[in-house]
């Protein structure tokens, strides 16, 4: 009998998830839409299935879980990425118990759209990055000019990750970037991306769970080193604590009654201490291992808020110690980066990103289950022959 059902299991956050439900001895079934992947090829896996793809169709997707679920007798389902809000807009059609992890649609459907988050954020004294109002990317060139900024971030409304996310340096590029997106994923002007001015400071995170709106457990992390250099998945960082961005965050979660995991990113000016909300991520994140590692069991709390209650989840996690500093690396993404600086002639620069680094603890390395990491490298070997990239974006993913 298969207690999770674990679902987009190829990735670092549920394999991280894995790691921690097996070390509490419950049975976890993974499941992903492809046969490659981390928790795919790892041997702490009771059950693996596939299910279709839900960018391709909900319906189908739906009922796949379904009969997963009565297949291996599943108590609960534990999602990790994007599927998240799919498995709860359609949470009528599943037992109680199983949707008992799944966050409110309607709040998913709010943080997955980064002009709606702003709002929610700003109308609650957060601050964030000034936003140009426009109807025409014609009018970009003169109201960005009008306020003096030179250089914006473009954002399409639905992204992941550092998919969706462009840079310019001028108003000419920023009126570019914009048009070439509007016609390439066909976008009416209520989609039109988001401009929004650049932000100088360090990436910081604070990760929570909540369950029907008490906060159960925290964690504040700060970014040391991200696989883009202008943004998106980290590959080395360290918890951290402040209390400035912990506050926004709670308030964020307290005032629209959250229910379940989620990361809260911000940018913090390491000089001035000044900070602006970025996004909410309203499901499991990348960076989840350095929270597991260092004392707070995200995943486990979540079973046990939900199997035995949340006092269960309260007392377990305050028995736990956290570690500060602690640092967590991916490695492979560590690779990614490495790579790259040595083919842009930046030699001592690559050696020291892949040999000098020391962290506490490895995402995605474990002597005792070394296929995981062989199933994240052919994942990404196939997507980079197959997409022409290492960050690809799944069609209906983001836009």
């Amino acid at each position: 009998m298969s207690d999770v059902l674990l679902t987009y299991g190829w990735v670092r956050s549920s394999y991280a998830a894995l790691r921690n439900l097996k070390k509490h001895g419950i049975n976890v079934c993974v499941s992903d839409s492809q046969k490659i992947g981390m928790c795919q090829f790892s041997r702490l896996k009771d059950k693996f299935e596939l299910y279709p793809s839900h960018y391709v169709n909900e319906q189908l997707f739906i009922r796949r879980i379904i009969e997963i679920c009565d297949t291996h007798s599943i108590s609960v389902i534990l999602p990790s990425h994007n599927e998240t809000e799919i498995l709860a807009r359609h949470r009528d059609y599943l037992p109680t118990q199983l949707t008992l992890l799944l966050p409110n649609s309607e709040h998913c459907s709010l943080f997955n759209n980064k002009s709606i988050a702003y709002d929610y954020a700003e109308s609650l004294g957060i601050p964030v990055p000034s936003r140009i109002n426009y109807t025409n990317p014609d009018e970009l060139l003169q109201k960005i000019s009008e306020i003096g900024l030179k250089k914006t971030v473009i954002k399409l409304l639905m992204g992941n990750s550092a998919k969706g996310v462009f840079y310019a340096d001028s108003p000419s590029n920023t009126k570019k970037i914009v048009e070439r997106l509007i016609a390439a994923y066909q976008l009416t002007p209520e989609r039109y991306p988001q401009v929004e001015e650049y932000v100088q400071g360090e990436g910081w995170g604070n990760s929570v769970l909540y369950w029907r709106g008490q906060r159960i457990a925290f964690f504040t992390h700060r970014r040391l080193r991200e696989k883009i250099s202008t943004g998106g998945t980290s590959t080395l960082r360290e918890s951290a604590q402040n209390p400035l961005i912990e506050e926004a965050a709670k308030n964020i979660f307290d005032k629209i009654g959250w229910h379940g995991l989620a990361m809260c990113e911000f940018k913090v000016c390491s000089e001035t201490g000044r900070f602006w909300f970025i996004e909410v991520n309203p499901r499991m994140w990348g960076s989840i291992p350095l929270a597991i590692s260092a004392g707070v069991e995200f995943p486990y709390l979540a079973w046990l808020c939900a199997i035995e209650g949340p006092d269960a989840a309260t007392n377990y996690h305050a028995k736990c110690s956290i570690h500060y500093p602690w640092r967590s690396r991916w490695l492979l993404g560590d690779a990614m980066v490495a790579t790259k600086e040595l083919l842009s002639g930046k030699v001592s620069r690559s050696a020291k990103t892949l040999f000098g680094t020391n962290a506490d603890y490895l995402d995605d390395f474990f002597w005792d289950d070394p296929l995981a990491f062989l199933g994240q490298v052919f994942f990404y070997g196939k997507n980079s022959l197959v997409n022409l990239s290492l960050n690809p974006a799944e069609k209906g993913m983001i836009g």
